[in-house]
């Protein structure tokens, strides 16, 4: 069996992760509920959260769940490794939220609400340790994006596409803009550049 085989063996099995430290997450709760905000927490199984507010329902639906309030937030919160943390919040309450946290930081791709994720963790740290993993050159991989968040994932790849709807610091990192997703963006740009 080639070695590309058993690479995609491996597909499915985890083989890089990246958690917060738990008192970074314990400062986290603290902070948002200082601020009057309920937040919820991503572990490996599911999203739990301690209350709604506007933001962080909307946030949820946006990407297509429905925010559900979890009787056991608190155990979740003390056992359980915590991935991401969301939260609605502005730019203003940014540093009220990430107060005496080290290491942890805030990712956005929408002003009304966050994702708090390990300094180690992150869309570019992914991005490159699929490169390892596969033994592919940062000039192999191509993505796309059209937020905030996506900034670190198009300088980790060798051609970052950012999407016309995209914000200009993201198109300012990106080597190129292709239309937005409404107008099949991604499609087009793969098909006039010979891809698919």
């Amino acid at each position: 069996m080639s070695s590309w085989d058993e690479q995609w063996k491996s597909v499915g099995a985890e083989w890089y992760s990246s958690c917060g430290p738990s008192v970074d997450k314990k400062a986290i709760i603290k902070n948002a509920a200082g601020i009057g905000r309920p937040l919820a927490l991503a572990t490996k199984d599911r999203f739990v959260a301690n209350g709604k507010d506007a933001e962080l329902d909307a946030y949820d639906r946006i990407g297509g769940q429905e925010l559900m309030v979890a009787d056991d937030f608190d155990a979740v919160a003390d056992n359980e490794e915590v991935y991401q943390i969301l939260l609605g919040c502005r730019k203003a309450d940014y540093a009220d939220v990430m107060k005496d946290v080290k290491e942890a930081r805030i990712t956005a791709w929408w002003d009304r609400a966050v994702d708090i994720i390990p300094v180690s963790g992150g869309k570019g740290t992914a991005i490159t340790q699929i490169l390892v993993h596969y033994h592919l050159s940062k000039e192999e991989a191509m993505a796309f994006g059209d937020g905030n968040n996506d900034i670190e994932m198009l300088k980790a790849v060798g051609m970052g596409v950012a999407m016309q709807n995209a914000s200009m610091e993201l198109k300012a990192v990106a080597d190129t803009i292709c239309d937005d997703v409404a107008h099949d963006g991604i499609y087009l740009y793969c098909k006039e550049h010979g891809l698919i």
